[in-house]
């Protein structure tokens, strides 16, 4: 532990003093150890409730992007199992556990991504998520650290005897089954189901099939949605009729390829959590 003896100084310090800034100068922290490259937090209550917190570069938010979009990756298998789950090497053709993520990361700079989830006795809180700009596995050692660091970011998000309550209220209910802070995804999944008279879960596969034909976030394909810019028809895939300046994939037949490969499904991954050397 004496190579990152001051990084866990450093967390001691920043979950003690606290404050609406100590997720990401947790974060921060770790990326000035060398244990990562980029590091994000976001908290989930389940795969189609995550909030991000923080994140320390535009890498970091993309991969958790993507992640959110898709509905597959690295933090939502470790999210769920309750372990990490570590991708010593993106560009691995070998490993299909998310097809749909691994082609979004690897257009991205980084070639490792780790997930360490949040957890508190046994509830689990969120992921801590690191990348590396390039491929390898992490040490024992490194294991250890990044999870501390995942303690030492629970403790800063959701004690609001040192954090203030970083994390918004609503997200805070949420994470005991209340409210929902990504309220725009979840208002036009719901004006979806109506307008096409599908389940909830359909209607969200939907807008996520429609995000990923239009490489576009899906908060924002949710807005326009929201706004009346953006009408889902039924029984046509993801290319869509748009109102406004939205464009769509249907003069290159790219829209129904891909979402029948996203919207539908819903066995992504294998459920692997093993490193990959």
């Amino acid at each position: 532990m004496a190579k990152y003896e001051g990084l866990a100084h450093e967390l001691s310090r920043l979950v003690a003093s606290g404050g609406p800034q100590a997720p990401l100068r947790i974060c921060e922290a770790v990326v000035a150890s060398s244990l990562a490259d980029g590091a994000a937090v976001t908290l989930i209550s389940d795969p189609d409730r995550q909030e991000p917190i923080c994140a320390t570069d535009e890498i970091a938010t993309r991969l958790d992007e993507l992640q959110f979009n898709l509905a597959e990756g690295p933090c939502l298998d470790a999210h769920t199992l309750g372990h990490p789950v570590l991708v010593s090497d993106i560009a691995d053709t070998a490993d299909t556990r998310w097809p749909g993520f691994a082609d979004g990361a690897r257009a991205t700079s980084a070639r490792a991504l780790y997930a360490l989830p949040m957890r508190i006795g046994g509830a689990r809180l969120g992921i801590l998520d690191l990348y590396r700009l390039e491929h390898g596995p992490l040490s024992r050692e490194e294991v250890t650290m990044a999870l501390r660091a995942a303690d030492a970011a629970t403790w800063a998000v959701l004690n609001p005897a040192v954090s203030g309550r970083q994390a918004p209220p609503e997200l805070l209910e949420d994470l005991i089954g209340g409210g929902l802070a990504r309220a725009e995804v979840h208002q036009a999944t719901g004006m979806v189901a109506v307008q096409l008279g599908v389940p909830v879960a359909t209607a969200l596969a939907r807008l996520r099939a429609h995000a990923f034909a239009q490489d576009r976030p899906l908060i924002d394909v949710a807005r326009d949605v929201v706004a009346r810019r953006l009408t889902l028809e039924p029984n046509t895939g993801p290319t869509d009729r748009p109102t406004g300046h939205e464009q769509t994939d249907r003069d290159n037949g790219r829209g129904n390829d891909r979402g029948n490969d996203d919207g539908n499904d819903d066995d992504g991954h294998n459920g692997h959590d093993t490193d990959l050397a």
